[in-house]
Protein backbone atom coordinates (compact mmCIF):
# COMPACT_ATOMS: atom_id res chain seq x y z
CA UNK A 1 0.00 0.00 0.00
CA UNK A 2 3.14 2.12 -1.23
CA UNK A 3 -0.15 4.56 -2.55
CA UNK A 4 -3.38 5.54 -1.91
CA UNK A 5 -6.10 4.38 -4.37
CA UNK A 6 -8.29 7.22 -5.65
CA UNK A 7 -12.22 5.96 -6.29
CA UNK A 8 -12.38 6.04 -10.26
CA UNK A 9 -14.90 7.83 -12.07
CA UNK A 10 -16.97 4.61 -12.91
CA UNK A 11 -16.51 3.69 -9.65
CA UNK A 12 -19.93 3.24 -7.58
CA UNK A 13 -21.05 5.36 -4.41
CA UNK A 14 -19.92 3.56 -1.72
CA UNK A 15 -23.59 3.06 0.00
CA UNK A 16 -25.16 1.44 -3.31
CA UNK A 17 -25.87 -2.22 -3.74
CA UNK A 18 -22.95 -4.27 -5.68
CA UNK A 19 -25.46 -6.55 -6.33
CA UNK A 20 -25.84 -5.82 -9.56
CA UNK A 21 -21.78 -5.91 -10.19
CA UNK A 22 -20.51 -8.60 -13.08
CA UNK A 23 -20.50 -11.85 -11.64
CA UNK A 24 -17.05 -13.06 -9.75
CA UNK A 25 -15.94 -16.43 -8.14
CA UNK A 26 -14.50 -16.64 -4.94
CA UNK A 27 -12.83 -19.70 -3.02
CA UNK A 28 -13.82 -19.93 0.62
CA UNK A 29 -10.92 -22.53 2.14
CA UNK A 30 -11.47 -23.35 5.90
CA UNK A 31 -9.20 -26.22 6.62
CA UNK A 32 -7.81 -26.49 10.28
CA UNK A 33 -4.62 -28.03 10.59
CA UNK A 34 -4.38 -26.79 14.24
CA UNK A 35 -7.68 -25.86 16.33
CA UNK A 36 -11.27 -26.21 14.09
CA UNK A 37 -13.30 -23.48 14.88
CA UNK A 38 -17.29 -23.78 15.53
CA UNK A 39 -18.20 -21.72 12.46
CA UNK A 40 -15.97 -24.06 10.24
CA UNK A 41 -16.68 -27.34 11.62
CA UNK A 42 -18.49 -29.34 8.64
CA UNK A 43 -22.08 -30.59 9.90
CA UNK A 44 -24.35 -32.98 8.64
CA UNK A 45 -25.32 -31.73 4.93
CA UNK A 46 -21.76 -31.27 4.28
CA UNK A 47 -21.53 -26.94 4.92
CA UNK A 48 -20.41 -25.35 7.74
CA UNK A 49 -22.12 -22.11 9.56
CA UNK A 50 -19.63 -19.49 8.15
CA UNK A 51 -20.42 -21.47 4.27
CA UNK A 52 -23.53 -21.19 4.39
CA UNK A 53 -23.58 -17.38 5.62
CA UNK A 54 -21.00 -16.15 3.15
CA UNK A 55 -22.84 -18.04 0.26
CA UNK A 56 -25.93 -16.17 1.55
CA UNK A 57 -24.20 -12.78 1.21
CA UNK A 58 -22.39 -13.50 -1.62
CA UNK A 59 -25.08 -14.85 -3.73
CA UNK A 60 -27.35 -11.64 -3.26
CA UNK A 61 -23.78 -9.67 -4.54
CA UNK A 62 -23.72 -11.72 -7.26
CA UNK A 63 -20.52 -13.95 -6.37
CA UNK A 64 -20.30 -17.32 -6.30
CA UNK A 65 -18.80 -19.07 -3.12
CA UNK A 66 -16.68 -22.09 -3.92
CA UNK A 67 -16.60 -23.73 -0.21
CA UNK A 68 -13.48 -26.28 0.60
CA UNK A 69 -11.21 -28.02 3.85
CA UNK A 70 -9.52 -29.78 0.08
CA UNK A 71 -6.16 -28.08 0.13
CA UNK A 72 -5.55 -29.81 -3.35
CA UNK A 73 -7.53 -27.37 -5.03
CA UNK A 74 -4.50 -24.92 -4.90
CA UNK A 75 -2.56 -27.30 -7.32
CA UNK A 76 -5.61 -26.95 -9.94
CA UNK A 77 -6.57 -23.65 -12.25
CA UNK A 78 -6.51 -20.68 -10.17
CA UNK A 79 -7.42 -18.30 -12.78
CA UNK A 80 -11.35 -18.44 -12.88
CA UNK A 81 -11.22 -16.85 -9.04
CA UNK A 82 -11.47 -14.04 -8.21
CA UNK A 83 -10.47 -13.79 -4.61
CA UNK A 84 -9.62 -16.31 -1.95
CA UNK A 85 -10.97 -15.97 1.30
CA UNK A 86 -9.51 -18.18 4.21
CA UNK A 87 -10.23 -19.19 7.57
CA UNK A 88 -7.61 -21.69 8.58
CA UNK A 89 -5.27 -22.44 11.37
CA UNK A 90 -2.15 -23.98 11.82
CA UNK A 91 0.47 -24.79 9.19
CA UNK A 92 -1.00 -24.33 5.72
CA UNK A 93 1.25 -27.06 3.95
CA UNK A 94 1.16 -30.02 6.78
CA UNK A 95 -0.54 -32.89 6.90
CA UNK A 96 -3.65 -32.87 9.24
CA UNK A 97 -3.14 -33.91 13.06
CA UNK A 98 -5.93 -36.45 13.16
CA UNK A 99 -6.23 -35.59 16.71
CA UNK A 100 -5.98 -31.91 16.04
CA UNK A 101 -8.11 -30.14 19.29
CA UNK A 102 -11.55 -29.80 19.00
CA UNK A 103 -11.59 -31.37 15.53
CA UNK A 104 -14.89 -32.73 14.07
CA UNK A 105 -14.21 -32.21 10.40
CA UNK A 106 -12.85 -35.20 8.48
CA UNK A 107 -9.02 -35.16 7.71
CA UNK A 108 -8.52 -33.04 4.55
CA UNK A 109 -5.33 -32.52 2.31
CA UNK A 110 -2.83 -29.74 3.08
CA UNK A 111 -2.15 -27.04 0.46
CA UNK A 112 1.46 -28.25 -1.54
CA UNK A 113 4.40 -26.23 -2.15
CA UNK A 114 3.31 -25.52 -5.59
CA UNK A 115 0.10 -24.75 -4.43
CA UNK A 116 1.15 -22.20 -2.30
CA UNK A 117 3.18 -20.65 -4.48
CA UNK A 118 0.48 -20.22 -7.27
CA UNK A 119 -1.37 -18.75 -4.95
CA UNK A 120 0.84 -16.35 -3.36
CA UNK A 121 1.34 -15.22 -7.41
CA UNK A 122 -2.20 -15.12 -8.09
CA UNK A 123 -2.48 -12.57 -5.28
CA UNK A 124 0.19 -10.69 -6.41
CA UNK A 125 -1.26 -10.58 -9.75
CA UNK A 126 -4.17 -8.74 -8.91
CA UNK A 127 -7.01 -11.56 -7.30
CA UNK A 128 -7.85 -10.64 -3.88
CA UNK A 129 -7.32 -12.51 -0.23
CA UNK A 130 -9.36 -12.05 3.03
CA UNK A 131 -8.74 -13.53 6.11
CA UNK A 132 -11.29 -14.16 8.75
CA UNK A 133 -10.04 -14.47 12.37
CA UNK A 134 -7.72 -17.82 12.61
CA UNK A 135 -6.30 -17.20 9.39
CA UNK A 136 -3.45 -15.42 11.07
CA UNK A 137 -3.17 -18.35 13.07
CA UNK A 138 -1.89 -19.82 10.03
CA UNK A 139 1.67 -20.37 8.49
CA UNK A 140 3.55 -21.99 5.90
CA UNK A 141 7.12 -23.65 5.39
CA UNK A 142 8.26 -20.67 2.72
CA UNK A 143 9.80 -17.76 3.81
CA UNK A 144 11.63 -14.81 2.16
CA UNK A 145 15.34 -13.71 1.84
CA UNK A 146 15.05 -11.75 5.12
CA UNK A 147 13.47 -15.17 7.17
CA UNK A 148 9.74 -14.08 7.00
CA UNK A 149 7.28 -16.19 6.81
CA UNK A 150 5.49 -15.69 3.42
CA UNK A 151 1.90 -16.23 4.79
CA UNK A 152 2.46 -14.24 7.83
CA UNK A 153 3.79 -11.36 5.40
CA UNK A 154 1.28 -11.72 3.03
CA UNK A 155 -2.23 -11.39 5.31
CA UNK A 156 -0.04 -8.87 7.68
CA UNK A 157 0.34 -10.15 11.07
CA UNK A 158 0.78 -13.27 12.98
CA UNK A 159 -1.48 -14.70 15.66
CA UNK A 160 0.41 -14.60 19.16
CA UNK A 161 -2.21 -15.62 22.06
CA UNK A 162 -5.49 -14.66 23.17
CA UNK A 163 -7.44 -14.29 27.18
CA UNK A 164 -10.77 -15.07 27.71
CA UNK A 165 -13.73 -14.48 25.10
CA UNK A 166 -14.78 -11.14 26.59
CA UNK A 167 -16.50 -8.07 25.97
CA UNK A 168 -13.81 -5.44 23.99
CA UNK A 169 -13.73 -2.73 22.16
CA UNK A 170 -12.08 -1.59 18.77
CA UNK A 171 -11.85 2.01 17.56
CA UNK A 172 -12.95 3.07 13.74
CA UNK A 173 -10.23 4.74 11.96
CA UNK A 174 -10.51 7.43 10.38
CA UNK A 175 -11.74 8.16 7.22
CA UNK A 176 -14.14 5.44 7.77
CA UNK A 177 -14.26 4.13 3.89
CA UNK A 178 -16.25 1.37 3.97
CA UNK A 179 -20.11 1.99 4.35
CA UNK A 180 -20.40 -0.45 7.73
CA UNK A 181 -17.65 1.24 8.96
CA UNK A 182 -19.42 4.88 8.38
CA UNK A 183 -22.38 3.64 9.74
CA UNK A 184 -20.89 2.34 13.12
CA UNK A 185 -19.84 5.19 14.63
CA UNK A 186 -16.67 6.12 16.34
CA UNK A 187 -16.29 2.50 18.20
CA UNK A 188 -17.50 -1.02 18.29
CA UNK A 189 -18.20 -2.93 21.47
CA UNK A 190 -18.93 -6.49 21.48
CA UNK A 191 -18.28 -10.02 22.70
CA UNK A 192 -15.69 -12.09 21.12
CA UNK A 193 -12.10 -13.95 21.56
CA UNK A 194 -9.92 -10.81 21.08
CA UNK A 195 -6.83 -11.98 19.31
CA UNK A 196 -3.39 -10.50 20.27
CA UNK A 197 -1.11 -10.70 17.10
CA UNK A 198 2.46 -9.44 16.39
CA UNK A 199 4.72 -8.97 13.32
CA UNK A 200 2.46 -6.40 11.67
CA UNK A 201 3.80 -5.64 8.29
CA UNK A 202 3.83 -1.95 8.57
CA UNK A 203 2.62 -1.28 5.25
CA UNK A 204 -1.10 -2.31 6.35
CA UNK A 205 -3.99 0.27 6.25
CA UNK A 206 -5.61 -0.16 9.49
CA UNK A 207 -9.39 -0.22 9.79
CA UNK A 208 -10.23 -1.30 13.16
CA UNK A 209 -7.37 -0.39 16.58
CA UNK A 210 -8.00 -3.00 18.98
CA UNK A 211 -8.05 -1.21 22.50
CA UNK A 212 -6.87 -2.90 25.58
CA UNK A 213 -7.11 -0.95 28.43
CA UNK A 214 -8.88 -2.88 31.10
CA UNK A 215 -9.13 -6.25 29.31
CA UNK A 216 -8.66 -9.21 31.09
CA UNK A 217 -5.53 -11.37 30.01
CA UNK A 218 -1.88 -10.99 29.69
CA UNK A 219 -2.18 -11.08 26.30
CA UNK A 220 -4.14 -7.43 26.08
CA UNK A 221 -1.33 -5.93 28.70
CA UNK A 222 -0.03 -4.01 26.02
CA UNK A 223 -0.34 -0.83 23.53
CA UNK A 224 -3.22 -0.98 21.12
CA UNK A 225 -2.86 -2.66 18.17
CA UNK A 226 -4.50 -3.23 14.53
CA UNK A 227 -7.41 -5.49 14.66
CA UNK A 228 -8.98 -5.29 11.13
CA UNK A 229 -6.72 -4.16 8.39
CA UNK A 230 -6.39 -4.42 3.88
CA UNK A 231 -3.09 -3.71 2.40
CA UNK A 232 -1.97 -4.00 -1.40
CA UNK A 233 -0.11 -7.55 -2.35
CA UNK A 234 1.71 -5.65 -5.56
CA UNK A 235 -1.85 -5.81 -7.92
CA UNK A 236 -3.52 -7.81 -5.15
CA UNK A 237 -5.59 -6.41 -2.67
CA UNK A 238 -5.57 -7.95 0.52
CA UNK A 239 -7.77 -7.63 3.60
CA UNK A 240 -8.19 -9.05 7.22
CA UNK A 241 -10.76 -8.88 9.86
CA UNK A 242 -9.85 -10.93 13.64
CA UNK A 243 -13.54 -10.83 14.51
CA UNK A 244 -15.56 -14.51 13.63
CA UNK A 245 -14.48 -17.23 16.61
CA UNK A 246 -18.00 -18.27 17.58
CA UNK A 247 -21.66 -19.75 15.01
CA UNK A 248 -23.12 -16.72 16.18
CA UNK A 249 -21.07 -14.07 14.95
CA UNK A 250 -22.32 -15.68 11.45
CA UNK A 251 -26.41 -15.54 12.14
CA UNK A 252 -25.71 -11.73 12.74
CA UNK A 253 -26.05 -9.89 9.39
CA UNK A 254 -24.91 -6.95 10.10
CA UNK A 255 -21.62 -9.15 10.91
CA UNK A 256 -21.50 -10.66 7.76
CA UNK A 257 -21.91 -7.74 6.08
CA UNK A 258 -18.54 -6.69 7.69
CA UNK A 259 -17.07 -9.38 6.35
CA UNK A 260 -18.94 -9.41 3.17
CA UNK A 261 -17.90 -5.60 2.18
CA UNK A 262 -14.05 -7.07 2.60
CA UNK A 263 -14.74 -9.83 0.35
CA UNK A 264 -16.26 -7.00 -2.51
CA UNK A 265 -13.49 -4.73 -1.75
CA UNK A 266 -10.98 -7.53 -2.53
CA UNK A 267 -12.35 -8.10 -5.82
CA UNK A 268 -12.57 -4.52 -6.81
CA UNK A 269 -16.38 -3.78 -6.46
CA UNK A 270 -15.34 -0.51 -4.84
CA UNK A 271 -12.07 1.89 -4.28
CA UNK A 272 -11.33 2.96 -0.49
CA UNK A 273 -7.99 4.82 0.50
CA UNK A 274 -5.12 2.16 0.84
CA UNK A 275 -2.42 4.57 2.45
CA UNK A 276 -0.46 2.90 5.23
CA UNK A 277 -0.94 4.30 8.75
CA UNK A 278 0.12 1.55 10.91
CA UNK A 279 2.87 3.77 12.28
CA UNK A 280 0.36 6.77 12.50
CA UNK A 281 -2.39 4.68 14.37
CA UNK A 282 -0.69 2.01 16.35
CA UNK A 283 2.61 3.24 16.52
CA UNK A 284 3.25 0.76 19.42
CA UNK A 285 1.62 -2.18 17.74
CA UNK A 286 4.73 -4.27 17.58
CA UNK A 287 5.35 -4.42 21.54
CA UNK A 288 4.02 -7.58 22.94
CA UNK A 289 3.33 -8.21 26.18
CA UNK A 290 6.35 -8.93 28.42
Amino acid sequence: MLAALVAMPFAPPLTESFGAEKKAKVLYFSRSQGFEHDPVKLQKDGATVSDVALKKYCAAKNIELVCTQDGSVFDGDLGPYDAFVFYTSGNLEAKQDPDRKNAVSPPSAPISADGLKKFFAAVKSGKGFVGIHAATDSHCNQKDEKGVDLYTKLIGARFTGHGPQQFGTVTITEPADFPHLKESGKRITTWEEWYGMGQFNPDMRVLLIQETEGMDGKDYQRPPFPSTWIRKEGNGRVAYSAFGHQNQYFRNAENVRRLGELIEWSIGRFDVDTTPNFDTVTPKGNELPK
